[in-house]
C-alpha cells in the first residue's frame, strides 16, 4: 500500500520535475537510510545526473516559450519518469505489481505534464517576464511540497496528488473552452468585417 502511495505522489511530481523526484527519493534513501527507496536510485553517479538535469529544468523552465519547447520535450519523458520511479517502487514485491505502479505512475506523471503544459502555453501569450517566473517558481514550490510529503506522509500524497489531479482535468477543459470560444468569436469578427467591406475591397 506505502508502494502505491508513493507511486501517486511521485508521478504527480514527476510531471511536474521529474529530475527533482529521481533525484530527491534517492538523496533521501541515502542519507536517512529509507528502505522503501530502491538502491539504484541512491547511486553516486544517478545523483550527480539528476541533480544536472534539475538544474538545468528549473533554468529552462522560466524563459518565456523556450519553457513551451521544453514542456514539449518532456512530453514522454516526464510521464516514463513517473513510470519508472512507480516500477521501482513496486519492484519490491513482484513484477505484476511493479507494472501495475509503472502504469499509475506514468499516468499521474501524464495528468499533471498535461495541465502544466496548457497552463504555461496560455501564461506565454500573457505579460513577460514576470508571470512566466512567477508560474514557474509556483511550480517549483507545489513539487517541493509535493516531493517531502511523499517521502515523509505518503498517504497525505496520494490524496493530495488525486485533488491536483482533478483540478488539472478542469484545468484543461477551462481553458480548451476558452480558446474555443475565442476562435469562434474571432471567426465571427472576421466574417463581419469581410460582409460589411465596400465592393472591390
Amino acid at each position: 500500500m506505502e508502494a502505491l502511495l508513493m507511486t501517486l505522489g511521485s508521478g504527480w511530481v514527476s510531471g511536474i520535475r521529474p529530475y527533482f523526484m529521481l533525484f530527491l527519493l534517492g538523496l533521501s534513501g541515502r542519507i536517512f537510510d529509507l528502505e522503501q527507496v530502491p538502491q539504484v536510485l541512491q547511486r553516486t553517479d544517478l545523483l550527480v545526473i539528476t541533480a544536472i538535469l534539475l538544474l538545468v529544468d528549473l533554468a529552462a523552465d522560466k524563459i518565456a516559450w523556450l519553457d513551451s519547447f521544453w514542456d514539449q520535450l518532456h512530453t514522454v519523458i516526464r510521464p516514463v519518469a513517473g513510470g519508472a520511479i512507480g516500477y521501482l517502487l513496486g519492484g519490491e514485491t513482484d513484477t505484476t505489481t511493479a507494472i501495475v505502479m509503472a502504469v499509475i505512475g506514468a499516468a499521474a506523471a501524464f495528468g499533471s505534464h498535461a495541465a502544466k503544459a496548457t497552463a504555461r502555453a496560455a501564461v506565454n501569450v500573457s505579460p513577460e517576464p514576470v508571470s512566466n517566473v512567477v508560474v514557474s517558481t509556483g511550480e517549483d514550490l507545489a513539487a517541493v511540497v509535493m516531493g517531502v510529503l511523499t517521502i515523509a506522509l505518503p498517504a497525505v500524497a496520494a490524496v493530495l496528488g488525486l485533488v491536483l489531479l482533478g483540478l488539472g482535468i478542469w484545468l484543461l477543459v477551462r481553458i480548451r473552452r476558452a480558446y474555443l470560444d475565442l476562435r469562434g468569436t474571432l471567426r465571427v469578427a472576421r466574417e463581419a468585417r469581410h460582409l460589411g467591406a465596400p465592393p472591390g475591397a
